[in-house]
């Protein structure tokens, strides 16, 4: 799968000639990169990851007693599969790079010429994400950190958050999700951004369904075929919209990794705009999942729940807590052969 740059800056070639470039407000930070003022493309410098030091010390104690989490792989197309990599406050326990104990793990490529001939060097990163599979030509462009996960010393709990820098890092939808403006998901090779309000150079929107008012959805397509224009929705003219590659769907998208009704959008009068994985019926019901999973990009730190699923590149990964008693040992089997 290209890089979301790449997808992006090949549809707006295609579309060149019909695509009404928008004029995006500086103060909006999209998620997984800011859009330029200029040309719609995506920015991905957004590294910043000033993170306030913790004791060793403190951080000792805590691994003591603390839950440790797994980080298992579950599908890649270059680690090796069931791979398990262990963290506890301190930070990866075994076969860190970085090898610095201040209770953050970093994920990340490094330069080859750099992992062969110094090899005993602490590098940028904890755990180094195997590189075979992608292209030569843009390894010198994605090399540094790529995600992060850190232990917070108030809640004792883990936290996963996007670098910027990459391919980015997505979570799997599992339960349905409260739309906050400018979240990316990910679904197949596509692309939706999600913004609030009217935009000005579109104001018929598709379909019409267009009233002043933040509560207006906006949906922005980025696939492989071009989308010329965003859609939007207002609650007061319907409730539930459906993603996907069937003609019944209210935001329809040629892509062949897609399932006919692959995702679903709710207004809730509690909640706003919410989405769903798969078909959601009229009584509020599951119908079926999407096959490839709905993806949210994590711009911010995401609490790490046992069985959180996320993806970066081609590696997707699953989460697991494991609980220890007061003598440091596991508490449970949340997971086997560890």
């Amino acid at each position: 799968m290209p890089d979301i740059a790449t997808l992006i800056k090949t549809n707006q070639e295609k579309n060149k000639f019909q695509y009404k470039a928008r004029p995006i407000n500086n103060n909006i930070n999209l998620n997984f990169a800011n859009f330029s003022h200029n040309n719609n493309e995506l920015n991905t410098n957004n590294t910043n990851d000033n993170i306030s030091p913790i004791s060793i010390s403190v951080l000792k104690k805590l691994s003591i007693k603390a839950d440790k989490l797994i980080i298992e792989v579950i599908n890649s197309f270059s680690l090796e599969k069931n791979l398990k990599i262990e963290i506890n406050p301190l930070g990866m326990i075994k076969g860190s790079k970085r090898n610095a104990n201040d209770g953050i793990t970093y994920f990340g490529l490094i330069d080859d010429e750099e992992e062969e001939n110094n090899d005993e060097v602490n590098k940028d990163v904890d755990f180094i994400m195997n590189n075979n599979d992608i292209n030569n030509e843009i390894n010198n462009s994605i090399i540094g950190r790529h995600f992060r996960i850190r232990f917070d010393v108030n809640t004792k709990k883990y936290y996963l958050k996007d670098l910027g820098f990459g391919f980015g890092t997505f979570k799997k939808i599992i339960k349905k999700e409260k739309i906050k403006d400018t979240y990316l998901i990910n679904i197949g090779n596509s692309y939706i951004v999600f913004t609030f309000g009217v935009d000005e150079y579109f104001p018929e929107g598709k379909g019409n369904l267009v009233e002043n008012g933040d509560e207006t959805l906006n949906v922005r397509v980025f696939a492989d075929m071009p989308q010329a224009e965003p859609y939007f929705f207002n609650p007061n003219q319907i409730k539930r919209i459906y993603i996907g590659r069937d003609i019944s769907c209210n935001v329809i998208i040629d892509d062949s990794l897609l399932s006919r009704v692959h995702c679903t959008i709710d207004y809730e009068e509690e909640n706003g705009w919410v989405i769903s994985d798969g078909r959601i019926d009229e009584d509020g019901k599951k119908n079926k999942s999407s096959t490839n999973g709905t993806w949210l990009f994590l711009n911010e730190e995401e609490l790490i729940e046992d069985g959180l699923i996320f993806k970066n590149n081609k590696n997707a990964f699953e989460c697991h807590i494991i609980k220890q008693n007061e003598n440091g040992n596991d508490n449970n089997n949340n997971i086997k052969n560890i």
